[in-house]
Formats: C-alpha cells, sequence, structure tokens
C-alpha cells in the first residue's frame, strides 16, 4: 500500500481529523459528497489490490453499513465500478472510475498539503 499508514491513522483522531474535515468540506460542497464517499474514493485510489468492503472497513475503521452506502453512491455517481470476485462471490472489488480523476487529483493534492502541515 502506498499511503503512510501513521499519517493516516493520525488524520482519523483528534486536532488532526479537524483539519481533514476542513481541507475536505469544500470537496465534499463541490462535488455532493459525504465525507465517508471522499475517505473511501481517496483510500481506492491509493490501496492497490486491497480494494474490498472489508479492507475499506479495516483500514477506515468505518461503520460496514456506512461504506455499504457510501459505495453504492460512489457506484451510482460513476466515481468507482464494483466488480465481482472471480474466484469468491462474496467479495466485490472496487476500482476508481475514469471519470473520478479530477476528483482524485483534488483528493490527492489537498491530502500531500495536509501532510506537509503535520
Amino acid at each position: 500500500m502506498h499511503m503512510d499508514k501513521k499519517i493516516e491513522t493520525m488524520l482519523q483522531v483528534g486536532e488532526f481529523k479537524k483539519l481533514l474535515e476542513a481541507q475536505s468540506a469544500e470537496l465534499r460542497e463541490k462535488y455532493g459528497m459525504k465525507k465517508a464517499e471522499l475517505e473511501i474514493l481517496y483510500y481506492l485510489s491509493h490501496c492497490g489490490s486491497h480494494n474490498t468492503s472489508s479492507d475499506i472497513h479495516q483500514h477506515l475503521l468505518m461503520n460496514r453499513g456506512h461504506i455499504s452506502q457510501a459505495v453504492s453512491l460512489l457506484c451510482e455517481k460513476n466515481y468507482i465500478i464494483a466488480i465481482p470476485d472471480q474466484q469468491d462471490r462474496r467479495y466485490v472489488h472496487y476500482e476508481i472510475a475514469e471519470s473520478a480523476s479530477e476528483l482524485i487529483s483534488e483528493l490527492t493534492r489537498r491530502r500531500e498539503e495536509i501532510n506537509k502541515q503535520i
């Protein structure tokens, strides 16, 4: 995984969490998205093959119901694509759609700015 796990963990608590929320507020408004959708989208853009709902849950420590709702919305908005696992039908892999490239670029740039501030 390409993400810096320590920084990502720090962004989930306290003052760092407030900084992350402030940075993402503009994007949430611009794209009409919820915080969970942006977090999942960012995660999926950097997670490689760890792209199932279980992977999202383990990394983001997010409620499974929120994950399910967010990935459904992201699929409806054509930001991600759901791909059934070839070996195990219980799993679905999520990949970033081409239509999300501009949003991913903005999200990544903002995260890099936060990482520099930290």
